[in-house]
This record gives structure tokens, sequence and C-alpha cells, in this order.
């Protein structure tokens, strides 16, 4: 038997539906622990859609460890993509191979849902999330130029106020006021 492939592109990865499952609840509360210390939720403007040239959000769960047990357990348990730091990717004192578990789409929304009464730090963010992947669940497309879809405009500058303040909390430097 041969399966011909349409195409294929470099890191892709078929979109395949999500299914909800339940989890141990000692996994949810130790995944929210990894994420208040070393995970990361994040939203993102990455580039623009080639097709109309409006900016797209991103959103997703990481966690970075130079622990790879840790990745997998990640993996094997919650699902998402594994990989690993490129050598461009390491910081400069940087001796050891660091790797990366990321959640998005429906699994994140399912993840941010069971672990938010865990968390403790990154509570925040969370909740910004889950309203941010709500913006997703609502039909926002409209036709526009070259009969290619555009996103609602109320809806992106939603998602983009949604950006904003996520990134707010993930600012680490202290700024001196004069008073």
């Amino acid at each position: 038997c041969t399966v011909t492939v349409p195409y294929k592109r470099k890191n892709f990865m078929p979109r395949l539906d999500y299914v909800r499952k339940e989890y141990l609840s000692t996994d949810i509360a130790y995944l929210a622990g990894i994420i208040d210390g070393e995970g990361c939720i994040y939203i993102g403007n990455f580039s623009n859609n080639p097709k109309t040239g409006e900016p797209y959000h991103q959103t997703n769960m990481q966690v970075t460890s130079t622990d790879q047990p840790l990745i997998d357990w990640l993996v094997v348990t919650f699902g998402g993509l594994f990989s690993k730091r490129t050598a461009k990717q390491h910081s400069i004192n940087s001796r050891k191979q660091a790797y990366m578990w990321t959640a998005s789409g429906e699994r994140l929304t399912h993840l941010c849902e069971l672990i938010l009464p865990f968390l403790k730090i990154k509570t925040r963010q969370c909740e910004i999330m889950l309203k941010m992947r709500k913006t997703y669940d609502i039909p926002h497309f409209q036709k526009g130029h070259s009969g290619a879809l555009t996103l609602d405009p109320q809806i992106r500058a939603l998602r983009q106020s949604y950006m904003d303040e996520i990134r707010s909390l993930h600012i680490r430097t202290f700024s001196h006021k004069n008073n």
C-alpha cells in the first residue's frame, strides 16, 4: 500500500482534532508547579498573513529545560510538541542542551482550564490566555481583498489588548521613576 503525500513542508505538523481527556489531579498540580516555576504562557504576534497583510496571534504554553526526562514526561502525559534548542538559541553561558515542550490550540485551552486552580504565580497569565482562546471560538472572519479571509477588526484589537496585557506581566526589569 502506497500513500501519496501532496506536499511536504519543513517543520509541518498536520492539524489533528484535540480530544479532551482526564488527567490525574497530581499530574495537573505538578504541571501547574512546573508552569509557575519554569514555564511560559505566551501570546505572540507573528509577522503578517501573506494574503491579507494583517498580523496574526499565536498562543502557547511552553516549558524549556535541560532535563530531557521532564520534557519527555510532559509530552507523554499531556501531548504537545517536543523540540531541542539549536546552538544559536542557547544562551552564551549555556553548556547543556535545552529541550522544549509546547502546547497550543485546544490542548492549551484545556490545560489552562485544568491548571488554573493550582497556579500560584501565573494565575493572571492563565486567565488572560483563557480569554484570548475564547476569541478563537466565535465566528470572526469576513471576506477581504483577493477573496482572503480577514479577521474582524474588533477581534484583532481585543487579541492585541490581551497580548499587551500578558506581555506587561512578563516584564522582568525594574524601571526607576523620578519622584
